[in-house]
């Protein structure tokens, strides 16, 4: 089973649709999310959603303790 991503690439504004199995990590880097892929390349793809946007929208509101 695959998971896609919609995310909005943050120069050009446009939709781009990323495997989340390849999502090793995502941080903030001012208005900018980084989404950091596993494995050794280093590529890296820079969005305009946050990282709880993001979730939110793929996986369901994150639940408040």
């Amino acid at each position: 089973m695959r998971f896609w991503i919609e995310c909005t690439r943050y120069e050009t504004g446009q939709a781009t649709h990323i495997n989340i199995a390849l999502v090793g990590s995502m941080w903030r880097d001012g208005e900018r999310t980084v989404l950091a892929f596993v494995g050794g390349d280093g590529q890296r793809v820079e969005v305009t959603e946050t990282p709880d946007q993001i979730m939110a929208l793929h996986l369901g509101p994150i639940a408040k303790a």
